[in-house]
């Protein structure tokens, strides 16, 4: 029996403008050593224009090139293959959750230029009129990454997670932007390596549009079902990949103050 011959990825840039590398460009930093959704052509940042993405992480040439614009993503791949790249990925995560001004008018430009944008923000773009209308006047898709499934499909915590009979291991850490997705993927990859059918249970924005096949953008749940939606995705996990062990990517800080108040 012949083996499939797996389809092409999208393409895409990742706008990470003046943060490549940084707490709030964690997006874009996990991209680039990890996507199995999509093909990372460039990162813009135009502060650090001009170098390998990989070298300026972690010291090692990956191939992906930083560039100073849209305009020069878009001609690099022109010239590469003579189309144009797929999509935009907001590469940025701030703690706010919300665009610039700046970022703004280049999402808008990359739209116009008919790439489909992936949002991982708190601010949904779906919702706001001027993306809204760009969208559908460029015949492109938004992708809002952390938008949850309508309040009636949200799921409430059952006890059924003891029917779960392999290890669930937790990374935890004592902040956020910290490194607990990293390890997680990093963790996954050596059981793998092992012979040990692994398999992580994303819980932010990132591993979600890095293509985590099971996951919830966690911060996004109203409180009420958050320990369900948990629930819920680890048992998806067990049931549909029969796992040797489930890694689950923690969220938030073990050293959080609020609950020392």
């Amino acid at each position: 029996m012949s083996t499939p011959i797996p389809l092409p990825r999208p393409t895409a840039v990742v706008y990470c403008d003046h943060h490549f590398g940084g707490i709030d460009g964690k997006t874009a930093n996990g991209l680039v050593r990890h996507s199995e959704t999509y093909e990372v052509l460039s990162v813009i940042d135009s502060g650090q224009a001009g170098h390998d993405a990989g070298t300026l992480l972690d010291g090692r040439a990956n191939g992906i090139p930083v560039v100073a614009s849209l305009q020069e993503a878009l001609d690099l791949e022109v010239a590469r293959t003579g189309t144009r790249p797929d999509a935009m990925i907001i590469g940025v995560a701030p703690s706010s959750g919300l665009l610039d001004a700046a970022s703004r008018t280049v999402l808008l430009a990359a739209i116009a230029a008919g790439l489909d944008l992936v949002n991982g923000l708190h601010e949904f773009l779906n919702d706001d009129p001027e993306f809204a209308g760009a969208a559908i006047a460029n015949e492109v898709e938004i992708r809002d990454i952390r938008r949850p499934r309508a309040t009636k499909d949200l799921r409430m915590f059952t006890g059924r997670i003891e029917e779960v009979t392999c290890p669930v291991i937790a990374v935890l850490g004592t902040d956020g932007a910290i490194g607990k997705r990293t390890t997680a993927t990093i963790l996954v990859d050596a059981l793998r390596d092992a012979g040990i059918h692994a398999v992580m249970v994303s819980t932010g924005q990132t591993g979600l549009i890095q293509g985590a096949r099971f996951g919830i953008a966690l911060d996004a749940i109203p409180a009420q079902f958050g320990i369900g939606e948990m629930e819920g995705v680890v048992l998806d996990a067990f049931r549909s990949a029969s796992p040797d062990v489930i890694i689950v990517e923690g969220q938030g800080a073990l050293s959080h103050p609020g609950p020392r108040r």
